[in-house]
């Protein structure tokens, strides 16, 4: 019996690793395994801004296309440049820029 749960486990925790790296963005696929972002937190932990930071820089150097309601959400007046990344941006699960909680604006290239 314990063997058959210690063999369910580690079936599961493939599955899910294997899941996790299933679902990297296209953009990032060719560049990182899982140790490029999570690095002190832990591996399943939302990686820290300087992570971000190391590979694309600070808010104000992120290219950001123009939208029809002429925003930067890097550049934000409510909370300038302080958010974390992990704010709207995701890597395993679709990203959501929390503007829109209460704003009406759409950023297409959201990734």
């Amino acid at each position: 019996m314990k063997t058959s749960l210690v063999v369910a486990a580690a079936v599961m925790l493939i599955s899910f690793s294997a899941s996790a790296a299933n679902t990297m963005k296209p953009h990032h696929e060719d560049a990182l395994d899982c140790r490029t972002c999570h690095t002190t937190k832990g591996k399943f932990q939302r990686p820290e801004a300087e992570t971000c930071i190391e590979c694309h820089g600070g808010m104000s150097e992120i290219p950001t296309k123009p939208n029809r309601w002429d925003k930067n959400p890097h550049n934000s007046h409510h909370y300038e440049d302080l958010l974390e990344c992990t704010a709207c941006h995701s890597e395993h699960k679709a990203s959501e820029a929390i503007c829109v909680e209460c704003h009406v604006v759409e950023f297409p290239n959201l990734k």
